[in-house]
């Protein structure tokens, strides 16, 4: 097996965590990756090592990859915590189903995924932080074939745009559209569907989040950005997810973790180059150029030049715009427009209290102050 694709299977743990797994058997172990051990029947076989959900492919989820690979986790999680595995989503959803199942403790998700999941009846999961916010510049774009006539969003009147039904790009184009009074018939397709689709040139226009988007752009030169969130007023985010059961049983653990949250934020924000040697080590990403990485995260986007690619923000109660989406927004959205959740998530699934302590803690700790200019 190549060294890439272990680093996407391999179980990290220290301190000798999976001797607890012995029960399993090296039979059950050998030939399996992670996700098949861990994600299923004995999941969760010891609530003192976590199995974290995270989205390679969902640039605002991208903290996730920083704690991995820059070890933040083995340097803020109390002695006695480990990681028993990182499981790899396409989709924030698998990661919200599983949290549901309790198969995952940890998960990092786009906006739309984390307020299902919070909004569920059967298993407790907070909202814990942020892991991504922009304005609009990450989830909610719209872009076209690069050979195209088309200028602006009116140009798309008549059309036909691809678009994941039921994400926060989904949202974000149909506030478009009412916004424009234009008329188009959407195509509910997967992400990279959409991109290729645009490349063969079989669709006006595609709405999509990070990186697909811009390795059409600045890799391929398949595609050309027409607009994106910003003119519409239009957020979004990825948030942060813990079992409500690991932030009170194991306030400790969700405090370091916390911490490593927002020492990876503080590298992201300023070490951009840092940054991009760690996001390269995640073999997921092997088929996407250091550029292209270092665009979407850093490089203004040419139709709102003026516009952060990405705002570093961990604290969303700190953050109006933020709170107002993951409080208002998103969940109107899934819940009035798409009736997908049943309630609109309590208040209580809303817990930045083990932030306000890992905060607290690395103010006296360490010699950066962890939170952007925007959160004090």
């Amino acid at each position: 097996m190549a060294d890439d694709e272990r680093a996407s299977t391999r179980t990290t743990t220290r301190r000798g965590a999976l001797a607890t797994a012995g029960a399993a058997g090296a039979g059950l172990l050998a030939g399996c990756t992670e996700s098949d051990v861990f994600g299923g029947a004995v999941a969760g076989f010891d609530d003192e090592s976590f199995i974290v959900g995270y989205q390679p492919f969902y640039t605002e989820s991208w903290s996730a990859l920083v704690i991995r690979h820059a070890d933040l986790w083995e340097k803020y999680l109390p002695d006695r915590y480990s990681v028993a595995s990182w499981e790899v989503a396409l989709q924030g959803a698998v990661i919200g189903n599983k949290m549901i199942s309790e198969q995952n403790d940890i998960g990092y998700t786009g906006d739309m995924p984390t307020i299902t999941a919070i909004a569920n009846e059967e298993t407790p999961i907070d909202l814990v932080a942020l892991a991504g916010f922009s304005e609009g510049q990450q989830c909610n774009l719209c872009f076209v074939p690069a050979d195209s006539d088309f200028e602006e969003p009116a140009d798309l009147d008549g059309g036909e745009i691809g678009v994941t039904t039921g994400t926060c790009t989904h949202r974000f184009l149909l506030e478009a559209i009412k916004e424009e009074g234009i008329d188009v018939e959407l195509s509910d397709q997967g992400m990279e569907t959409v991109v290729t689709n645009i490349r063969e040139g079989n669709l006006a226009a595609g709405a999509g989040w990070e990186p697909a988007p811009s390795r059409s752009v600045y890799q391929e030169e398949a595609a050309e950005y027409l607009f994106t969130g910003v003119e519409y007023d239009a957020n979004d985010a990825a948030g942060l997810l813990m079992l409500d059961s690991l932030v009170e049983d194991h306030p400790e653990a969700a405090r370091g973790w916390l911490k490593a949250e927002l020492e990876a934020k503080h590298i992201m924000a300023t070490d951009p180059e840092r940054t991009i040697d760690l996001i390269q080590e995640e073999g997921q990403l092997r088929d996407y150029e250091r550029e292209t990485l270092y665009g979407t995260l850093y490089e203004n986007i040419d139709v709102n030049p003026d516009v952060e690619r990405m705002l570093f923000y961990t604290d969303y109660e700190a953050v109006e715009p933020a709170e107002r989406l993951m409080r208002e927004e998103a969940p109107e959205f899934l819940h009035e427009n798409q009736e997908v959740i049943s309630q609109v998530p309590p208040d209580e699934r809303y817990r930045t209290e083990p932030l306000a302590a890992a905060v607290e803690e690395l103010e006296e700790e360490a010699d950066w102050d962890p939170l952007r200019e925007a959160e004090r």
